[in-house]
């Protein structure tokens, strides 16, 4: 699968898109994960058959011609076109309703927008097709620990925890799954695990670390390791 964004980039969306996306109005169901999953009307369906038929010559197969439109998704989501991007994923999913990173990229795109119910809907289907993939894993982690800090109820923070442990016992070096387990450590108020895991997602891939969770933690608890520390005014003054 081609694509830059994946976890880091979750975090980077979710804090600049979903309060901007508070402020739209009702969004078009072709930019709207299955195109909205409402009923077309025959002019809509005509135009489908023609998008397929013109694909069908196109393309040695649909599949292809699937695969060719996820990856111009990644590309315009990496851009930050994220209407665009869910375009090019909904003609993937209409040329392929199998293609599992369809219902991977829809999740990462609902939960940026503050849509966290609707992203695990999503992850749930992609984790039909690859339900060990550690990266798809630590995403529908994550999204259960946005839920936790939206709605603080445990049941989904224990939810985060279970498949970020799935996400490590797949790939124990998915630093995204480290990162995220970090902060279901430091929520649960385990400060000490916490910075373990922070450090170790950290030491692995730099884009892991959350800076504004970094702040929370050091708020709580020193760095064992004084890698990172809180600045005095008269530090900072010198």
């Amino acid at each position: 699968m081609k694509r830059i964004f994946l976890a880091a980039a979750t975090i980077l969306l979710s804090a600049s898109m979903a309060f901007a996306q508070e402020q739209q109005p009702a969004l078009h169901p072709k930019v709207l994960p299955m195109f909205g999953q409402v009923a077309k009307t025959d002019a809509q369906q005509k135009a489908d058959e023609k998008f397929l038929t013109s694909c069908d010559k196109n393309f040695e197969s649909r599949k292809e011609a699937s695969n060719f439109f996820m990856d111009r998704g990644w590309e315009f989501l990496n851009e930050g076109q994220v209407d665009t991007a869910v375009y090019r994923f909904n003609l993937a999913w209409l040329l392929n309703p199998d293609n599992y990173n369809t219902y991977w990229a829809f999740g990462l795109v609902e939960n940026s927008r503050g849509n966290t119910r609707d992203a695990i809907g999503m992850f749930d289907r992609a984790l039909k097709y690859q339900p060990n993939n550690s990266l798809l894993l630590s995403d529908v982690g994550a999204a259960y620990l946005q839920q936790f800090i939206s709605d603080k109820k445990k049941k989904n923070l224990k939810q985060a925890a279970a498949f970020l442990d799935r996400s490590l016992k797949a790939d124990q070096n998915n630093a995204f799954a480290l990162a995220n387990l970090s902060q279901v450590y430091f929520h649960n108020k385990k400060y000490a695990e916490a910075w373990d895991y922070l450090h170790r997602g950290r030491d692995l891939n730099m884009m892991s670390l959350d800076y504004n969770f970094l702040s929370e933690l050091m708020a709580k608890m020193p760095d064992p390791k004084g890698m990172f520390r809180i600045e005095t005014e008269a530090e900072a003054a010198k």
